[in-house]
């Protein structure tokens, strides 16, 4: 079944069942109900997405926290619950579905990994392909958006870059075609933020820079651009750029504004953004501009909406995510300062708000929550499964509904009934065959023994280290009297052979910033991160690769120091 199907099937039943529009919709709290042992309602955690199939099928991305474990929730068209206690969390957790009871999220590795990103299949109440990303041949960065045209063909975007082996640069996919998940690189290396399937295409937004917030490096372009293109299209597994570019304003650079979410009623599609957070641009902080919004017409073509109303004003902030009204009525949209993806998992300090968008170009802006009012985090996600019925979720786990009074009959799917808490071994093979294999009862013969004398192996020891000589970081560019200052942290070393080398910044277990991957040759070289007070790093720690056969050491020496650690400087 379609999801248009799905959606008519749920309304229908909904009118018959004597639901109505008694009431203007307005957004309200919805309380999460009590964990299990619990008394009260409590926010689930950081909500990195929130998705539906239908008005009664929805499902929600939470990181968790001390009471409610990272994970899934579904709604059934009555209450939210838990689904599942695996592959959910972090900021860059994402769903698609890829039928009324099969989706993906990306999500963190299963086991004791607490980095890293992993895939998660989830079909008929089960996972049944878990991956983690490290592990895929090419796999080089991190992922943070998600979409499927069907069960057999789903997209995963991320980072722009170089490939781990230098051998392709442009912005990182990943593709899967039913049997496996591939490595495809777009040819231009700006940072997707989104994808969506829309009539038989995948729409892509991207970032200006490499990522949602990376101001230092350059994306890898194929082709070169004189104004960011912040749209593309995926046709077939050919990746096309769209000629849309942003008016410009005077005053404001070029590559001042990124798209950050694309959204579609199956009919129209929006995409919606604003001052980039990534990119030259932002290297000394934030431009200030107003909101971006472009919207698909009737011809195929992507136009830019002149906002009028109080969203107009907006130029600390930007839009965030997406939600279109069916049936052309407009779009909900967050208001947020901060990236939605990456490394920031900011938000927790601010209140939600959010604007609607109407198709002539007015708008409203709402403020969910006041200055007195406990914190409820910045918006993250929005999503309205009919034009009389949307959710928002927060970066401390919080839901508000915008409802006309619209009820549904709850959705007994066996596969949203149960809790999920096992997922494959991700490090076995995640082959699904579409048919039984062939009869190999006789390939069970032991083959004829050829007795070949072996050559004596040579033993051989750990080799000597790629990074060498790690000096003192020195801190460059300290921002003055700024209150949330940035700064940049110049690690210089000795390479001791070709390899690539990446710095990151760490608090515990978390990366707070990390350079690009750089190819060094033998000799003394430096890398740069740049970092704020507020996210100040107390480790920084080096990851190398190999590019070449390591020198045989003798056996009992060398040392494979792949990851050199050092306190931070301070700022104090």
């Amino acid at each position: 079944m379609t999801r248009l199907a799905s959606l008519l099937a749920v309304l229908v039943a909904a009118l018959l069942g004597g639901a109505g529009t008694a009431a203007a919709a307005t957004w309200q709290p919805y309380p999460l109900p009590a964990p299990p042992g619990g008394q009260f309602p409590t926010p689930a955690g950081y909500v990195s997405d929130l998705s539906f199939w239908a008005p009664n099928r929805g499902l929600m991305a939470v990181s968790g926290n001390a009471a409610v474990p990272a994970g899934i929730y579904v709604f059934d068209g009555e209450r939210w619950r838990q689904l599942s206690t695996v592959c959910g969390g972090g900021i860059d957790a994402r769903i698609a579905w890829a039928g009324p009871t099969e989706f993906w999220v990306i999500s963190t590795p299963s086991g004791r990994a607490n980095s890293g990103q992993g895939l998660c299949r989830f079909k008929d109440g089960e996972v049944v392909g878990s991956y983690a990303l490290p592990n895929v041949p090419g796999f080089d960065d991190v992922v943070w958006a998600a979409a499927c045209r069907a069960a057999d063909d789903c997209w995963f975007g991320g980072r722009g870059g170089i490939s781990g082996d230098g051998s392709q640069a442009g912005a990182l996919h990943l593709h899967w075609d039913g049997r496996d998940v591939r490595v495809v690189y777009g040819p231009q290396g700006r940072g997707v933020s989104d994808l969506h399937a829309f009539r038989g295409r995948i729409l892509e937004s991207t970032h200006v820079g490499v990522g949602p917030d990376d101001t230092l490096a350059t994306p890898p372009l194929l082709e070169p651009e004189a104004t960011p293109a912040l749209l593309h299209g995926i046709d077939g597994t050919a990746f096309r750029n769209d000629p849309f570019v942003p008016a410009p304003l005077s005053g404001v650079r070029d590559d001042a504004a990124d798209l950050r979410a694309i959204d579609s009623d199956g009919t129209t599609a929006w995409a919606v953004g604003g001052r980039t957070l990534n990119g030259p641009a932002a290297t000394a902080g934030p431009p200030e501009r107003p909101p971006l919004v472009a919207r698909l017409g009737g011809d195929g073509s992507w136009r830019e909406l002149t906002l009028t109303g109080p969203a107009a004003s907006i130029t600390t902030a930007a839009f965030g995510d997406v939600a279109v009204l069916p049936g052309g009525g407009g779009v909900w949209t967050t208001v947020t300062e901060l990236p939605t993806a990456g490394l920031s998992t900011n938000g927790e300090g601010a209140q939600p708000r959010v604007a609607l968008l109407r198709p002539d170009g007015s708008s409203e802006v709402h403020d969910l929550a006041g200055p007195a009012d406990p914190l409820r985090g910045a918006a993250t996600r929005i999503a309205c499964p009919t034009a009389g019925d949307c959710w928002l979720a927060t970066a401390r786990g919080y839901l508000y509904r915008w409802t006309d009074g619209a009820s549904y009959p709850v959705d007994g799917e066996p596969a949203f009934q149960g809790l999920i808490a096992t997922r494959p071994n991700e490090a076995a093979a995640q082959v699904i065959p579409d048919a039984p294999p062939d009869d190999d009862a006789l390939r069970n013969q032991a083959p004829p023994l050829d007795i070949t004398p072996l050559k004596p192996e040579q033993r051989c020891g750990r080799p000597p280290a790629i990074v060498t000589g790690v000096r003192k970081p020195l801190v460059r560019g300290l921002q003055r009297r700024v209150r949330d200052p940035r700064a940049r942290l110049v690690v210089r070393f000795r390479v001791t052979r070709r390899a690539r080398v990446q710095l990151l910044g760490k608090r515990g277990r978390r990366t707070v910033a990390k350079s690009s991957w750089k190819t060094f040759a033998k000799g003394r070289r430096s890398l740069q991160i740049q970092v704020r007070r507020s996210r100040w790093p107390k480790q920084l720690a080096m990851r190398t690769k190999e590019l070449g056969t390591p020198p045989c050491a003798p056996l009992g020496g060398g040392d494979d120091a792949t990851l050199l650690t050092r306190s931070a400087p301070s700022t104090r």
